[in-house]
């Protein structure tokens, strides 16, 4: 499958700019970073500083906090700075924060880092995104970018980890230093290869009435588009569910006392099933299937691998890993879509601020989600109960028919 895949995906490689193609390698260059520190974050500042537990959750918490939060006030102020400096400051940001996650001992510091970190992230996600969906105006070739940024993604989050354990038998310290290296590199190729013209200062799609940006008030345009929100909150249905591999998952398998290395298997795989089926499925599926159905597809695909708890109740350990595997197989079908289709909404605001609300909107239904099912799964030690999992699956379910029904009729603009 993957030999198939190489030429074509070499050749849509080649076909994007040289800016488009940095945007797509830090995909690789973020998550690698990102995954190479965040996993051990938590056992180095309990176990390794010493910190209380409460501690602990607060600086995790408030790095959550300053980036889902904050997503929103990163797009505007791509679109207000230009989408190359909001960027490479986000890059420099999380490289500064990373080496003070590693370096700091000092509860401030570690603070301070978790902000800066945070909010680099919300700085850089959304223009980041707005700035590829610009420079490829043309639907298929946007839709083949960001299917390589998500296998660029998909490729660092599997090799971050590793990375990471080899360097923290060395120092904890030299993973964050390491990882925010990594950041300010990216940070100089981005400012040499991205084109300086795309944020505020140069339209990067037609503006009805040119109201969005011409009165300022972008935020407002937003909430005056009820297709933007309906797509917005039924892709967010997706957040709901992906973020169950960090919490459900993890319930799942310590009441059945599967063991640290299950929990490993289901990301390695989930990762292993993004790499090697992402660029044939956005290559030869989707567009057989259109970007509505595909959509779908995918949000009823991670609905049903809830139901793997309750069909395979019996075999606990194929259970956890069918579940993985297809909530992987619907993430390789929608992810990369919602980017692509967000710009046939964004037609009254600029796309920075666009990308930022849904991923505000996002992280917001993930918060919720966390705890409504956190909620189900009891005292110590239980795991979901059933009628959590059917929740999930209807979660799913809906979300998916929902949005093949608002996006089936959505025609693409001529242009971005």
């Amino acid at each position: 499958m993957a030999e198939i895949a190489l030429n074509p995906a070499a050749s849509g490689w080649r076909s994007l700019s040289p800016g488009a193609r940095v945007l797509v390698a830090n995909g690789l260059a973020f998550n690698l970073g990102f995954y190479m520190l965040m996993p051990y974050l938590a056992q180095h500042l309990g176990a390794g500083l010493g910190l209380a537990g409460w501690v602990t959750g607060l600086v995790m918490g408030l790095r959550v906090f300053s980036q889902q939060g904050l997503f929103l006030l990163g797009g505007w102020l791509g679109d207000r700075l230009g989408y190359r400096r909001a960027i490479v400051w986000g890059c420099l940001l999380r490289g500064v924060g990373f080496a003070l996650l590693g370096w700091a001992g000092a509860l401030p510091l570690l603070l301070l880092a978790a902000v800066l970190t945070g909010f680099a992230g919300a700085l850089f996600t959304p223009c980041a995104q707005a700035s590829l969906a610009a420079q490829c105006p043309d639907g298929a070739q946007r839709r083949q970018a960001f299917a390589l940024h998500n296998l660029a993604s998909e490729a660092g989050m599997l090799a971050g980890p590793l990375l990471g354990m080899a360097l923290m038998r060395v120092d904890f310290a030299l993973t964050g230093c390491v990882a925010g290296a990594l950041f300010v590199v990216f940070a100089g190729l981005q400012w040499s290869l991205l084109p300086p013209d795309h944020g505020a200062r140069a339209t990067p799609q037609p503006l009805a009435a040119g109201t969005a940006r011409a009165s300022g008030r972008p935020w407002l345009a937003l909430l005056g588009q009820p297709g933007l929100l309906r797509f917005v909150g039924l892709c967010a249905t997706y957040q709901v569910m992906f973020h169950q591999l960090y919490l459900a998952v993890p319930a799942f398998v310590q009441q059945h006392r599967l063991g640290d290395g299950t929990l490993s298997a289901v990301f390695t795989l989930s990762a292993v099933v993004g790499i090697a089926l992402q660029w044939p499925v956005s290559r030869w599926l989707v567009p057989r299937l259109g970007d509505a159905a595909a959509m779908g597809l995918g949000l009823a695909l991670m609905g049903v691998a809830f139901l793997s708890p309750l069909v395979l109740a019996a075999w606990p350990l194929e259970a956890v890993l069918a579940l993985g595997a297809l909530l992987a197989l619907g993430s390789v079908l929608c992810l990369p879509l919602f980017p692509t289709v967000l710009p046939r909404y964004a037609r009254d605001c600029p796309l920075g601020t666009a990308y930022g609300f849904m991923a505000s909107v996002g992280g917001c239904a993930a918060l919720v989600g966390q705890a409504s099912v956190g909620a189900g799964l009891g005292a110590s030690g239980m795991g979901p109960a059933p009628g959590v999992w059917g929740a999930l699956a209807v979660c799913g379910l809906l979300g998916g028919a929902g949005l093949w029904r608002v996006t089936r009729t959505v025609a693409l603009p001529r242009a971005l």
